[in-house]
């Protein structure tokens, strides 16, 4: 447990909580750059997985991006912000944070059944968040009974 400094009786982050921010920074920062990159090059991003990268990705994966549209990238690239922000805020120990997280990992499973197709399967998705959030909700029950 690492030891935060500040007050008279200094918090302590549980371990868990930070291996769940790490990955959590990992995961939502490669993706929130990737739906950044794709939103603001949208049109390159499918002329270029059409002709010159057809062999290397299916043809499923750029029908994925082109029926998503340009506003599915904006607005996930919105949310994993929000999700990034609620990690950094979990990650100093503040609570609303695990709220913000929560509420960004939900719409971003949602995105696809919006703007794509209600077929889709969210299961496998709404799993590990439900999984994260349990955990991250643990770790800050685990810093509430150390006070």
């Amino acid at each position: 447990m690492e030891a935060l400094s500040g007050s008279n009786n200094p918090k302590t982050r549980p371990q868990l909580l930070t291996v769940l921010a790490v990955l959590s920074f990992i995961g939502s920062g490669m993706s929130l750059f990737s739906y950044i990159v794709i939103s603001f090059g949208f049109d390159a991003v499918v002329n270029i997985l059409e002709t010159e990268m057809k062999d290397v990705y299916p043809e499923m994966l750029v029908d994925f991006i082109k029926d998503a549209g340009k506003t599915f990238f904006m607005i996930g690239s919105l949310a994993y912000a929000v999700s990034l922000f609620g990690i950094y805020k979990m990650w100093n120990l503040h609570k609303i944070g695990l709220h913000y997280y929560a509420i960004s990992q939900f719409v971003i499973l949602l995105l696809p059944l919006i703007f794509i197709s209600t077929k889709l399967s969210i299961l496998p998705g709404l799993l590990i968040t439900l999984f994260f959030i349990v955990l991250y909700n643990r770790s800050f029950n685990i810093i509430e009974k150390h006070k």
